[in-house]
């Protein structure tokens, strides 16, 4: 009668101490695969956190990048116009800082690519030799204008080096930046051609401007407009309202609710202009002024961005990694509870049978 009650009970032991360490392989089998998948969301988003901080740094470089752009185009533009030493003097100065500013600000910028790094290097190397461009230029501006204009054409396609989403308003923004080698460059073979037909006081009845001026105002305004209303398209919201404000409303017209514009397209028409050299010269600095401001703060905007997306790679990653080390904590700590309790059961079950 003893033994046959005994047996049932060391079977129900043999049976709990099998469950028991069916479950402990289980958790064992699950903790090393949460440690598996953990450690891999943990890369991935570290990867991207990475990606994300080069991406930051890279577009911190834009505003320095874009204001260093501009400057080259204005002294190429003073340059071709033969303005005197004592005022291309002051544009030279800021020129060299901001090329300062531009090549201590790159230093932040690790490799990106063939691409980017041939740029950086190409732009590295132009600003080495300015000074001989300078020289140069002193003698014969027509002979380095297309040095300064690749430079600057350089600089600002850094922006397509900017990592962005494919959408939105930061890519759309830096499809914007794109449009500005155009612009600066229309806008620089329209200066160069007023100021030669601003200069001259025609007789009665004589066309202000010759056909071969006419035929180079038409093809830069056409590039113009295309170009700006390119960059009006693509602009931010907040870009665009400043760019209506700048002008009058006529960004997507080729600015020509801006006096040197309007000129522009009097002298095209085959009408006389009442501006003076002076006059158009201010009005349409006061435009590439005003457009370079809002260019800054376009790429300004692309920083915050790229830095939001930064921050938002890092909370990812330490989410993933705190995720991580909980879940490996608590099957940690079944495991060795499940541990415990099979010894336990093993060593009754031994105490039992010695019994017997």
């Amino acid at each position: 009668m003893k033994d046959s009650l005994a047996t049932p009970t060391r079977r129900s032991s043999t049976k709990g101490t099998r469950t028991i360490g069916v479950i402990l392989i289980v958790a064992v089998l699950l903790t090393v695969a949460a440690g598996a998948v953990g450690a891999m969301v943990v890369v991935r988003t570290a990867a991207e956190a990475e990606t994300a901080r080069k991406a930051e740094a890279l577009a911190e470089t834009l505003p320095d990048t874009v204001n260093l752009a501009v400057n080259l185009s204005f002294e190429r533009d003073a340059m071709l116009a033969g303005v005197p030493p004592v005022v291309l003097r002051p544009m030279v100065q800021t020129t060299d800082e901001s090329a300062q500013a531009w090549l201590a600000r790159v230093q932040g910028i690790e490799s990106g690519g063939e691409h980017l790094d041939a740029t950086v290097s190409r732009i590295e190397d132009g600003l080495a030799g300015i000074d001989d461009l300078r020289t140069q230029a002193r003698t014969d501006p027509a002979s380095v204008a297309e040095r300064y204009t690749a430079l600057s054409n350089d600089l600002f396609s850094i922006a397509d080096d900017v990592p962005s989403t494919g959408e939105g308003e930061t890519a759309s923004s830096i499809e914007a930046i794109r449009h500005m080698p155009e612009i600066w460059e229309s806008l620089g073979q329209e200066r160069t051609t007023m100021n030669a037909v601003l200069a001259r006081s025609p007789l009665p009845g004589d066309k202000q401007a010759g056909d071969k001026e006419i035929a180079a105002l038409t093809e830069a305004e056409a590039n113009l407009r295309r170009s700006l209303a390119g960059f009006y398209e693509k602009s931010s919201t907040a870009q665009r309202r400043a760019l209506d404000e700048l002008t009058n409303g006529t960004a997507v017209e080729g600015a020509t609710g801006v006096p040197a514009q309007q000129a522009v397209n009097e002298i095209i028409a085959g009408d006389g202009s009442d501006l003076t050299p002076d006059s158009y010269a201010a009005s349409s600095t006061d435009l590439m002024r005003g457009l370079q401001a809002v260019v800054t703060a376009s790429a300004e905007e692309i920083v915050e961005d790229r830095r939001a997306v930064r921050d938002d790679a890092l909370r990812g990653a330490m989410v993933a990694f705190v995720l991580t080390v909980v879940v490996l904590g608590v099957l940690a700590v079944l495991v060795l509870v499940l541990a415990v309790l099979l010894v336990v059961l093993r060593s009754s079950a031994a105490a039992r049978g010695a019994r017997g």
